[in-house]
């Protein structure tokens, strides 16, 4: 009776491994980061529609064609208070969510900017985002860090918080070194995306230009956040760098037009709020 359970339990624990082996890379996507994927709007500190409209999960599921669970968003915008103590709750969640995917455009955004006496001090810290970053083992798309040093000007970051030139290009060399030992890892040219949009310039993502004097509109007056359609050039600037690298994410599986991902997800985004 013990070996006949044995046997049954056997193919029943093997099934699943197969299900769960032939099931869909897009199947269960998972959010992690800071204020960009969280959405943030100045003038909704408590959050409130256009926050929501921010929120980079509903243009990710309008993006997404292939049948998956919604994106799950555990992006909080209080990640600049202590990374240290809401990123290992975020990579927790994210990793008991048993995610096909894991998108943290911004999670190391804090890990380099933020506290630091010192270069050195913001290369410790930012290494200790990387480990953490070492928990997740299904594909992974981080962004790189970028300039953010001109948001001192609007007051949504302080001089202090900004990493030195040095610090900050040391980053996005350990971040590329790590991504290579890593080869489900993918890197997002963030620091680009926000350089060309902060310069008013053209930006291509996957075969698509918005042409220059039209992309600042891209990001809020804070020169930090995007704008709900800044969200969703980010969105497929994300999953163009994904099924660049990563095969197994083919590009037939996203809608890349911009005009009606934007639609889409900012319905979704207001039908969210709906009582």
């Amino acid at each position: 009776m013990r070996l006949k359970f044995t046997i049954i339990w056997l193919g029943i624990f093997i099934a699943g491994l197969e299900v769960r082996a032939a099931e869909s890379p897009w199947a269960r996507v998972v959010m992690i980061g800071a204020s960009a994927s969280a959405g943030f709007v100045l003038d909704e500190p408590l959050g409130g529609a256009e926050t929501t409209r921010c929120k980079l999960n509903y243009y990710f599921d309008a993006a997404i064609q292939p049948k998956h669970t919604p994106v799950k968003n555990l992006g909080s915008a209080l990640m600049f208070l202590n990374p240290e103590a809401f990123a290992p709750l975020q990579v927790t969640a994210a990793t008991n969510n048993h995610p096909t995917l894991v998108i943290g455009v911004d999670f190391l955004f804090w890990f380099c900017y933020g506290d630091g006496s010192n270069d050195a001090a913001r290369a410790a810290r930012f290494e200790n985002g990387l480990k953490l970053l070492e928990q997740i083992h299904c594909p992974l798309v981080v962004g790189d860090i970028p300039d953010a040093s001109y948001a001192t000007n609007t007051g949504i970051i302080v001089a202090d918080q900004v990493p030195s030139e040095t610090a900050r290009r040391a980053a996005n060399t350990r971040l590329q070194q790590w991504a290579k030992a890593h080869p489900q890892v993918t890197v997002m040219p963030l620091a680009k995306f926000m350089r060309d949009t902060m310069a008013n310039a053209a930006l291509t993502i996957h075969g698509q230009t918005l042409p220059a004097g039209t992309t600042r509109a891209l990001l809020q007056a804070d020169q930090l956040h995007p704008t709900p359609h800044g969200a969703t050039a980010l969105t497929l600037g994300i999953l163009d760098a994904l099924v660049t690298k990563q095969k197994k994410y083919p590009a037939a599986a996203i809608h890349w037009k911009q005009a009606e991902v934007f639609r889409l997800g900012y319905q979704a985004a207001d039908k969210s709020r709906q009582p």
